[in-house]
């Protein structure tokens, strides 16, 4: 799969539904807004991802911690922008979320 380079994806203009195209684990995130009031703040790096939740490496003791997607929202570091991102964007497996959303990207670029 090709990545955008940074002047490509400047000139897209991007907004949160974009983030859709690439990959997320690697990625710093933040759980800004839970229907589960204990979520909120939980913070750190996505090791792994399925169709529903992120799992995340807090860096506290070892600790990992699953976070569902649906119904959340994310704060997500990219391309040098603070972003929230709703976690229903992302209910898709990774690959075909990622596939999805270079299909979008084309359709926006023309």
């Amino acid at each position: 799969m090709k990545s955008l380079s940074q002047s490509q994806s400047q000139s897209l203009s991007l907004k949160p539904e974009h983030i859709i195209a690439f990959e997320w684990i690697g990625l710093d995130i933040k759980v800004v807004s839970s229907p589960n009031r204990s979520e909120i703040g939980i913070k750190g790096k996505v090791v792994d991802e399925t169709i529903n939740t992120f799992v995340l490496d807090t860096g506290v003791n070892n600790s990992l911690k699953t976070v569902a997607k649906c119904g959340r929202t994310f704060n997500v570091k990219f391309m040098e922008k603070n972003m929230n991102v709703s976690g229903n964007y992302l209910r898709y497996r990774p690959e075909e979320r990622i596939k999805k959303g270079i299909l979008l990207l084309k359709k926006i670029k023309g």
